[in-house]
């Protein structure tokens, strides 16, 4: 293994137990099942087909605004 990785290790975690609960806690958070994810295009003038999707997705809408824009509400 590449020395600089090797050391990045040895700074963060103080035992080789560590860093293998913690690869095995990254790899299953990777094999989490993916987030509810909106698309909306070309709402030109359709103020209330947006509103819609805005209420009906709202939580999702809202956390995905706050993460994108760096938002605190």
């Amino acid at each position: 293994m590449n020395s600089k990785y090797l050391d990045l290790l040895v700074q963060k975690y103080d035992c080789e137990e560590k860093v293998a609960t913690e690869i095995i806690n990254l790899e299953s958070i990777l094999n989490l099942p993916k987030g509810t994810e909106h698309f909306v295009s070309d709402l030109h003038g359709e103020f209330q087909a947006f509103q819609h999707v805005l209420r009906n997705g709202s939580g999702n809408v809202k956390e995905k605004l706050k993460t994108c824009f760096k938002m605190s509400y």
